[in-house]
């Protein structure tokens, strides 16, 4: 069955390496490349790429001529690869349709709707920016961000560390970060309507950064 085919593939460690090969090509790539790269003899590689070819992980196709005589056969990766998850396939597939139609403010809006549509947003506190910042934080933990407030800034700012969606979001940030700056400013003007929101993604390497600013007539910062 191909099902078997195609499990029983990629059940060799070698065999992974020669198709992870392939995938970080920038073209087709002979057989004497790969053994070069990977360091397995002529043989095996040949082996290997006839499973993954007919496994339907691998096409194969005559390659530019070196003189006289048949072309060499040069082979590609046309797979691929899958995400960790299914959930991460999910989130690349509609990020991806998003993007392309320049969605990033429908992104902000569908942020803001699943907090509304939670039901559970509490009302403002004696604090609102204290308020506002601790919800923020809370948040963004339950999100699995590993936020952080700042000392010593002269707004209230958070570092968000370890992005779980970061595959995603380096691919499509203007709706992946726009659908986090929803969920952001939803959760911050409910506690504090006269509290700006701000999420800047990627403001230094690994790090996100959400800023709280007062506005002219908002609450003055805690």
């Amino acid at each position: 069955m191909v099902e078997d085919v195609s499990y029983g593939a990629l059940a060799v460690q070698s065999r992974r390496r020669i198709l992870d090969t392939l995938r970080a090509a920038d073209g087709p790539t002979g057989v004497s490349e790969l053994v070069t790269v990977t360091g397995l003899h002529a043989n095996t590689v040949r082996f290997h790429l006839e499973v993954l070819v007919e496994a339907g992980f691998v096409s194969s196709g005559p390659g530019p001529r070196r003189g006289r005589g048949r072309p060499h056969t040069v082979y590609r990766s046309v797979t691929p690869p899958a995400p960790s998850t299914g959930y991460q396939f999910l989130s690349q597939v509609l990020a991806a349709q998003l993007d392309d139609r320049g969605a990033g403010e429908l992104a902000e809006q569908a942020g803001r709707s699943w907090l509304r549509g939670d039901g559970r947003s509490a009302a403002p506190g004696a604090d609102p920016v204290g308020v506002a910042t601790a919800r923020a934080l809370a948040l963004f933990t339950e999100l699995g961000f590993e936020p952080e407030r700042a000392a010593d800034s002269a707004t209230v700012q958070i570092d968000l560390h370890a992005c779980p969606f970061l595959e995603v979001a380096q691919r499509h940030p203007d709706v992946v970060c726009a659908m986090h700056r929803g969920l952001l400013r939803e959760v911050v003007e409910a506690a504090a309507p006269g509290l700006a929101a701000e999420l800047i993604p990627f403001a230094r390497p690994g790090v996100c950064v959400a800023r709280l600013t007062p506005t002219e007539k908002g609450p003055v910062r805690s």
